[in-house]
């Protein structure tokens, strides 16, 4: 049986966050995610949790809106490759690069887009996000895009590496770019006690993730002068309501908007109204 989620402590906890003083400390988390076990608990939330199934999807509404029909995207950070997947399912036309640092990590991706019929579509590269390959540095890209990945960079130094290989990437091939992350709160009591709220059934090592996560995050403030001093100073940007865990800026390539809009959700249950509601509360975004 589902746990019944106490949602009429929310209210307190967003009053909670923006009436607290800013300056909280940042905690980074290692930079590769590689132990086996934990990749396959990353891996299984990625299909069977709510809320990060509705990331995904909006990840995927975004991305749509990016690439021009028949683009390729360099993805950096793929990870388990869950939220690329969401991509290509939509866009059975794009093909893709995906660029990640942990072998296991593209292990498990190479056997979900093999598994979901995308494998001939993605190419995947070990590699540092922040010091591409010249192969990649180089080539033409329709659209570059980052999800759930700028937190797991150590310091702001390696944040500069990576936000810099985008910025060059954008400037050689005019990219269209999608950068989404977490945002690190006010209150650090917010992310645990929020998630307690929506998403009590959850397992534990996901809660702890994704709350090591948040803490690790870089503000919407610090990213935003990051992005400024890379070269991307007119990067659009939106963030998640009433709790702004979530971040994104983006940017359209010369074609502009991709159509056609408003396609059909794939999701059902309580990850499509998830995804609904995170959409309908996210100040702005690319489609």
């Amino acid at each position: 049986m589902a746990t019944i989620r106490p949602m009429w402590r929310v209210p307190g906890i967003i009053l909670r966050e923006r009436r607290h003083p800013p300056g909280r400390r940042r905690i980074p988390e290692p930079m590769v995610m590689d132990d086996p076990e934990s990749v396959a608990q990353f891996h299984t939330g990625g299909a069977t949790n709510p809320g990060m199934r509705a990331v995904y999807d909006l990840c995927a509404r975004a991305i749509d809106a990016l690439v021009p029909a028949g683009g390729r995207l360099l993805d950096l950070g793929v990870g388990s490759g869950r939220a690329l997947s969401a991509v290509l399912r939509r866009r059975p036309d794009v093909r893709a690069t995906a660029v990640d640092l942990a072998p296991n990590m593209l292990a498990t991706a190479r056997t979900l887009f093999d598994g979901e019929g995308v494998g001939d579509r993605v190419e995947l590269v070990q590699a540092d996000i922040t010091a591409l390959p010249a192969e990649l540095a180089g080539a033409d890209w329709a659209a570059v895009s980052c999800m759930w990945t700028l937190h797991q960079l150590p310091d702001f130094d390696v944040l500069r590496g990576a936000l810099g290989q985008i910025a060059a990437v954008r400037r050689r091939s005019g990219a269209a770019v999608w950068i989404s992350d977490f945002q690190r709160l006010r209150d650090p009591a917010a992310c645990p006690q929020m998630l307690v709220c929506v998403d009590p059934d959850s397992p534990a090592v996901l809660r702890e993730d994704a709350i090591a996560s948040e803490a690790a995050a870089f503000t919407s403030a610090e990213l935003t002068e990051e992005l400024a001093a890379a070269g991307l100073p007119d990067l659009r940007f939106g963030h998640s309501t009433p709790l702004p865990y979530l971040q994104a800026y983006w940017a359209y390539g010369p074609a502009g908007k991709h159509g056609p809009p408003n396609r059909g959700s794939e999701l059902r249950g309580q990850a499509r109204r998830e995804a609904a509601l995170l959409r309908w509360g996210f100040t702005a975004k690319p489609f």
